[in-house]
């Protein structure tokens, strides 16, 4: 391979990885899709290691490695589909490797996501459907609806502005348990107060996280695992503390 094979090549699989990285995937995925695409372009002997802050990635022994850092992981499923529809492309030939970066450079730098107001009024029936199996009272309906849809809409919104973690879902805890408790006041909901409460936590759960641990966890990324899952404990934590705390104001 030329210089600038390798030069497009190397550029392609970090961008790839940079952006499932990023989006929430698990590192198996990442590390796969990356030689995967080594693989389709020549690059029999590549070497990768992925953790939740960066990329460690060589096409050979012969070649250079580079490094580069993830300086904020969230949750795009979106981006990650989008990701591994073009790796499927470019490795089965039906696009080629500029075309590849093309459109992952597009993808890097678009806004694939879904806008907030739907992701609003959906966190809203989440928290619904939760109250539902949990046995709620119809006249908790409004409350939990309007709790857990503000409860998320505060965690985006701060994790948009900031790059602190655990901080956006205890504040968010707090205020979804004030309505909550606010609400049991005004509708006297109190012996339902319970499934109100779980019901409009539900949408601020670190779900992913918790599923994208197991998976690494079987995948033998002891390290990741053991880093996602006690990310997700402090999250539940900062969770719990939110709603405790408005429970003694309250």
């Amino acid at each position: 391979m030329n210089g600038s094979q390798d030069k497009i090549t190397m550029s392609v699989i970090l961008l790839a990885g940079r952006i499932l990285l990023a989006s929430g995937a698990e590192i198996s995925r990442v590390e796969d899709t990356m030689k995967r695409i080594a693989l389709c372009m020549g690059y029999n002997n590549s070497q990768g290691y992925v953790i939740n802050i960066f990329i460690n990635f060589s096409l050979s022994e012969n070649h250079d490695t580079r490094i580069i850092r993830i300086n904020k992981n969230t949750t795009n499923l979106l981006k990650i589909f989008q990701v591994n529809s073009i790796s499927r492309r470019l490795t089965s030939n039906n696009i080629s490797i500029d075309q590849a970066y093309t459109l992952l450079y597009n993808i890097e730098h678009s806004k694939l996501s879904i806008p907030l107001w739907k992701k609003f009024i959906s966190a809203g029936i989440i928290s619904l459907s939760f109250l539902y199996l949990q046995g709620g009272d119809w006249k908790s309906i409004i409350t939990t609806f309007f709790a857990g849809s503000i409860g998320f809409w505060i965690v985006e919104c701060m994790q948009n502005k900031s790059t602190t973690m655990f901080i956006p879902e205890f504040v968010a805890s707090f205020i979804l348990g004030a309505i909550i408790l606010a609400g049991a006041q005004v509708f006297n909901t109190y012996q339902t107060i319970g499934p109100s409460l779980i019901a409009s936590i539900m949408p601020i759960v670190p779900g992913v996280l918790i599923t994208t641990a197991i998976q690494d966890l079987f995948s033998r990324h002891m390290l990741m695992f053991t880093a996602k899952f006690l990310e997700s404990l402090v999250i539940a934590f900062a969770i719990g503390s939110g709603i405790s705390i408005a429970y003694l104001i309250f």
